[in-house]
């Protein structure tokens, strides 16, 4: 096949007279076919599968205008002591359901544990531990973050956090209780995390969107030096605050768009929702200045209304938000700015065929 082949869309007919068959050949369903010609050439319909596959998204980012596409953020298990399964107890997590400092003392109690852990500071400079806040995949709705989860991790590899919290287990036995030590005990053999921890930085703006199925987003600002995201979640790094309420307005819009029509959501997204956004012909430098400056202020209204709560999944989410004048007047402008065919080819690649579409 070469560049320039022609492309055809073939559908098979209701075949009357015969029942239909895997070995039937070609030329006896030819007249069964319906053939119909491509809008486009080979080298055109492949094009944003070459910018996904091939250029690690360096390519899509610079057509996009932004710093960097992450397809998914850190590897980090058992932060909630692991899911919940038969004849197993559930651990210790790495979040923290509280924390303080007092003078040279660190306390600490982990998720799912009762019990407060006291140790020296001098043992998170040792360990190189720090408390880190992390963007986690179930706090994020369309236009908004719910809330931050603290974290433990080490700035140096996994051994180190191991190693921190073996020798706290040590420390704290005496004045623990037998449930607690196990709990940690399990954590230790069970936890994971990266070799570096790589935190957000302060002077960047991110738009952060959900990477396992629903893809809504919203637009975050570092305002210290200890924010990570969690590899459920895929994010933008952008230029500017305005191209980042930019984008997440056009990620939801999409999003709208996959539930709209009523499609199966792909489970695992990766950049995929990136992607689509450059398919759809929704690139920054494809809106015009105008249309831009209003898709930004309405996202940022979006942003400050959007409800603080938890939804039992994000259509529901996407239907409170619907509810808002400025999402109504988004979708409107947006809709009038977007050819109906380049949606449609956006939308196969983030969903799949709903059982009401026809």
């Amino acid at each position: 096949m070469s560049w320039d082949s022609k492309l055809y869309v073939v559908k098979l007919k209701t075949l009357s007279d015969k029942e239909y068959s895997k070995k039937l050949s070609l030329s006896e369903i030819e007249e069964y076919l319906d053939i119909n010609s491509y809008s486009k050439k080979y080298d055109e319909y492949i094009e944003s599968g070459l910018l996904y596959f091939t250029e690690n998204l360096n390519t899509l980012a610079k057509n996009l205008n932004v710093d960097k596409i992450y397809p998914k953020g850190l590897y980090i298990m058992g932060i909630y002591g692991g899911e919940k399964k038969k004849g197993e107890e559930k651990y210790a997590g790495l979040v923290l359901e509280e924390y303080h400092e007092e003078c040279s003392i660190f306390k600490f109690r982990l998720y799912n544990t009762k019990d407060i852990l006291v140790v020296p500071k001098d043992y998170l400079k040792e360990y190189s531990v720090k408390v880190y806040k992390m963007i986690y995949v179930r706090e994020i709705n369309p236009f908004r973050i719910i809330k931050y989860l603290d974290i433990i991790l080490s700035e140096k590899n996994q051994k180190s956090l191991k190693n921190f919290l073996s020798k706290t287990l040590i420390l704290n036995e005496r004045n623990i209780s037998v449930e607690t030590h196990s709990k940690v005990e399990k954590l230790i053999n069970e936890l994971h995390q990266p070799s570096m921890i790589k935190p957000l930085s302060i002077n960047k703006y991110y738009v952060v969107y959900r990477r396992i199925r629903a893809f809504t987003a919203t637009v975050f600002k570092p305002t210290s030096d200890n924010f990570v995201i969690k590899d459920e979640v895929g994010y933008i790094e952008c230029k500017n605050e305005e191209i980042a309420y930019y984008y997440s307005a056009i990620l939801n819009y999409l999003m709208y768009k996959v539930m709209k029509f009523k499609r199966t959501v792909t489970r695992t997204q990766y950049g995929r929702p990136i992607l689509a956004i450059y398919i759809a012909g929704l690139s920054w430098n494809n809106i015009d200045e105008e249309t831009k400056k209003e898709i930004i202020e309405l996202s940022k209204e979006l942003h400050k209304k959007a409800p603080l709560k938890k939804y039992s999944n994000q259509n529901k989410a996407l239907e409170e938000i619907l509810q808002f004048p400025e999402f109504k007047k988004l979708i409107e402008l947006l809709d009038s700015k977007v050819n109906d065919e380049k949606i449609k080819e956006a939308l196969t690649l983030v969903s799949g065929r709903g059982k009401k579409e026809k």
